[in-house]
């Protein structure tokens, strides 16, 4: 009898632990997809959020469309790229690309609710200052 509860406690312990390390791995991963869409391209908010959906339906994680929060704004802080050429007397402009929302991993009959927020800077422009040059 001993025997048979010790084997049920293993392995309802097993099957807890598989389920988290299940949850753990798939928010992992999805995280990883996420990283690499805020860091393609040209930023669009729309595309943004079809590619996050998409990559959630494509994992199970379920994500609200509405609670997305994407917002592009000017910003003071540069690029590593973006220092180097402003050391150079050009003028670069840059943006902060901030994506925000809550997500649930469903695994095996347990869920967690997450909160990932990233963000990237981005470089719009770099132009030269116009130079004086006197009126004759």
């Amino acid at each position: 009898m001993k025997a048979i509860i010790i084997l049920v406690v293993v392995g309802v312990i097993g099957f807890v632990a598989y389920a988290h390390f299940n949850r753990f791995m798939i928010s992992e991963g999805f995280n990883s997809d996420i990283e690499g869409i805020i860091q393609m391209g040209t930023p669009n908010e729309e595309m943004i959020k079809a590619a996050i959906l998409k990559k959630a339906n494509e994992r199970g994680i379920i994500v609200n469309p509405d609670e997305i929060l994407i917002n592009i704004e000017d910003t003071e802080e540069k690029t590593i790229a973006g220092s180097i050429v402003g050391m150079a007397g050009m003028k670069v402009e840059t943006k902060k690309l901030t994506v925000r929302f809550p997500y649930t991993v469903r695994s095996l009959g347990f869920s967690k609710t997450y909160n990932l927020e990233r963000f990237r800077l981005f470089t719009v422009s770099a132009s030269m200052p116009q130079p004086d040059i006197p009126q004759q």
